[in-house]
């Protein structure tokens, strides 16, 4: 398997397809299957590079505090190791609060930026939904932090549909301490999370995207971050909340490659 040695840690990555660089950057606690849609689609037209962030899946899970500032810095030691000058990037959720960082610190690498169910700062009920998420993993374990999370993030009609999956990846979920360390110390890096007064130097094209029922992240906050980059464009998807883009994947998918493969 395939491992960077980065910041010093080890980094799970796969790379996929040929082409410009894509980075695709997972939300808390995830890791690299939340994007497996996403990865055989994109890997037609670029070279995607997809990872487990600092504390989830097969990357290592240091017990020391984590910053959001500092899982931006493990990915361009990644993209140092691979030999990656510039590349777009993708984030969603805590991913999209990695990707504003990197545009922000490492400008230069940054090409094109897209950021889903994100924002530049958190909001009371936010950093308590975060703060539920902590108990319940401390307490419960991680399979029923992904069912909260399921609740909070997905429609009905949604959940529904897919039960029979949801039931599968649930019992997939490592519940193991190292694993629920790893959540608990990105979920206190997102609480701190505010970059409201550094965003409006990020200067390349930026496609902010948002359901406008997100319970996650405050769809204002969101709305907040796209105004607050300059020349940003924002897509809004009615109807859907955190999860929009697999909910509307297809329709996401879409608006994300006009984005990058337009000139």
């Amino acid at each position: 398997m395939p491992y960077a040695r980065v910041n010093g840690i080890n980094i799970y990555y796969e790379t996929h397809g040929e082409g410009y660089p894509l980075v695709l950057i997972g939300g808390l606690g995830s890791q690299i299957q939340s994007w497996a849609t996403q990865i055989s689609l994109y890997s037609r037209y670029f070279k995607v590079i997809v990872f487990d962030n600092r504390g989830a899946g097969k990357t290592d899970k240091p017990d020391v505090p984590y910053t959001i500032e500092l899982m931006a810095d493990d990915t361009v030691g990644l993209l140092d190791f691979l030999g990656i000058d510039s590349a777009y990037v993708a984030g969603k959720s805590m991913g999209g609060m990695i990707a504003q960082w990197l545009a922000i610190k490492y400008p230069d690498r940054i090409r094109k930026l897209v950021l889903a169910c994100t924002s530049a700062s958190r909001d009371e009920v936010g950093n308590e939904i975060l703060r539920i998420g902590r108990e319940v993993a401390t307490r419960m374990g991680m399979k029923y932090v992904w069912l909260i999370a399921l609740f909070w993030g997905y429609t009905r009609e949604y959940i529904e549909r897919n039960l029979g999956s949801i039931r599968e990846a649930l019992a997939m979920v490592d519940d193991s301490p190292e694993s629920i360390r790893g959540y608990i110390r990105q979920s206190l890096a997102c609480e701190k999370h505010d970059t409201r007064e550094l965003v409006t130097r990020i200067k390349c094209p930026t496609l902010v995207m948002i359901g406008n029922r997100d319970l996650i992240v405050s769809p204002k906050r969101s709305i907040e971050l796209a105004e607050l980059i300059p020349n940003s464009r924002l897509e809004v998807f009615d109807g859907v909340g955190h999860g929009f883009w697999r909910e509307r994947q297809e329709e996401v998918d879409r608006v994300v490659l006009d984005f990058l493969l337009g000139v």
